[in-house]
Order: C-alpha cells, then structure tokens, then sequence
C-alpha cells in the first residue's frame, strides 16, 4: 500500500508541474488528444453551470463543490468523478491561489468501447454493483487511473505517435474504470434492463427533443417503467426530475445559441421551447446568476 501511494504521489506531483508549466507558456497541446481535456485555474470559480458527460474526472490539487439537484458532493485531490448519464450541475472551486492553483484533467467515455471490454472480460471478471442509482459517482483516484492520465498528458508533446498509442491507453483507461470496484455506475450504464441504463435512453431522447412538451407516460413507455417507477428512478440517478432536467437542457442551449451564433435573449427563448419570455428571463437568472441580455452583450 505505502509503495503504490508513493507512486500515485509522484504521478500526481508530474502531472500538476506539466499542466501548470504548460498553462503558464500557453501550451494547449492536450488538445490533441480525443475527448482530453485539462484546466489549470489560478482563481476561484463561483456558481458556475455546466453539463458532466459520460467521462471521468481526476482533480490533481485543489478544492471543488458541485450541486446535482438536490445533492452536494465536496471533493478535492486525489478524487476522481466518474459520469455515467449526463447530468447538470453546478460548481465552486475553492482556496485557488497563483502558487496553488487548481488542476483537474478530464476523459470522455465511449459507451460502445465500454460495452466491447465488458463483453470480452464477462465471466473472467468480477464487475462492481452500485449501492445506489445516482449517475454522478465521487471516489479516489487508483494510481493505474492517475497513470493513464499522466501518460495522456505526455503523449501529447509527441503528435506523431498519438494514432498508434491513444487507442492503447484509451482502452486501458475504459478497462480500469469498468472494473473499479468504486464505479458501479459504469457498469450499471452497460447492463440492460437496469434502471442507469435505461434511464441513459430517456436521457438521450430528451437532449434530441427537448424543444417539445414532456409527457411522463411517453417517456416511461419508450423505457418499459410504469409512469411512477420511471420518475423515481430518472430523479434517483440524475438527481433531478425529467421536467427538472428539460428545463437545464433548454436553458443550457440558450446560452450556447446567445454567445456563439448571437441569438437574442427574446429570440432564444422560442428557439429552445419557451412559450413566455418572462419566465425564460426569469428562469435563466435563477439558473445562470444573471439576466440573459447580459450574456447577450458579453457583460
């Protein structure tokens, strides 16, 4: 045990000097990596608003607090969050200095890649239960998981030989989190007829649809649940209820329509399904912290 968090010590001290070495000369070379992403952030962030996909995330230093509906996770280094439907959520990060900033890094999951290794590895392996539902999983970091990210971060100092060695650690990647005895939600997600997975489906039909009104008994049917058992088990793994959750999606759209295609805070509302103005406005705020002609105008 002593010799692994030694190791896990180290990986994390290498990747933290990379990723603050690389913000500070404004190197973005992560970027070449697939679904890769890392933040280095030298303030505090307050009551931002986000969606988590299906990915996983590994804070390296630093403090943050994230609302999902009604719950409250509160996390820091050496954590890791493991997604598996998407989600809303809102986020602080905290006691963010210049000498100590906050550093995290991110991977998307490939739900297809995830089922192929469980197939493969069925019967050869024992897969973690989930003792609850909820999508949004909160866990330590194993050091063969910190590796992986370590090693997605060098990689991209070497574009040459990204296509031949991404698949490798990808793969690797998916194997360790499908097989994390603390990520029971993954597995859940790539298990017919459980109610993660089924839930993901209504997830999905609802981000392509989430301009039309909601009918419950619709989207229990689509999922084969009574109207009551899909409610209660759509808010017991996103933590929020399908009109909850519809309504994150279209304010979300709305902002992404005002800021890159320069939609109008009248306009938008329509756009994303809103039949009144004023209670888009006023929605928005709750949500965002501000009126949405603020966003409009950059302010």
């Amino acid at each position: 045990m002593e010799t692994r968090d030694t190791e896990k010590k180290e990986i994390t001290e290498k990747f933290i000097n990379q990723a603050i070495n690389g913000h500070r000369a404004h190197d973005q070379s992560w970027k070449r990596i697939p679904g890769f992403n890392v933040s280095v952030l030298e303030q505090d962030t307050i009551n931002r608003s986000c969606f988590y996909t299906l990915s996983i995330a590994v804070i390296f230093q630093g403090e943050k607090i994230v609302d999902v509906g009604d719950k409250q996770y509160e996390y820091g280094s050496g954590s890791m969050i493991v997604t598996s439907v998407e989600i809303p959520t809102s986020y602080r990060i905290l006691n963010t200095t210049l000498d100590r900033p906050f550093v995290s890094a991110s991977m998307k999951l490939d739900r297809a890649l995830l089922s192929e290794i469980m197939g493969e590895i069925s019967g050869k392996k024992e897969f973690p239960t989930s003792e609850d539902n909820n999508a949004f999983c909160v866990a330590r970091t194993p050091v063969q998981i910190s590796d992986c990210f370590l090693r997605l971060l060098r990689l991209a100092d070497h574009p040459e030989d990204i296509d031949v060695v991404f698949p490798c650690i990808q793969r690797e990647l998916h194997y360790f989190v499908l097989t994390d005895p603390q990520c029971g939600n993954i597995h859940e997600l790539c298990t017919g007829g459980l109610p993660s997975n089924r839930v993901s489906k209504a997830v999905e039909w609802l981000k392509q649809h989430y301009k039309e009104p909601i009918r419950i008994q619709e989207l229990a049917d689509m999922v084969y649940m009574s109207s009551s058992t899909f409610h209660n088990h759509f808010k017991n793994v996103t933590s929020l209820t399908p009109l909850q959750y519809q309504k994150r999606l279209r304010l979300h759209e709305a902002k992404r329509l005002m800021i890159t295609e320069s939609y109008n805070a009248s306009s938008v509302a329509f756009e994303v399904g809103y039949e009144s103005v004023q209670q888009f406005n006023r929605e928005y705020k709750r949500l965002f912290g501000k009126p949405p002609v603020q966003d409009v105008s950059g302010s």
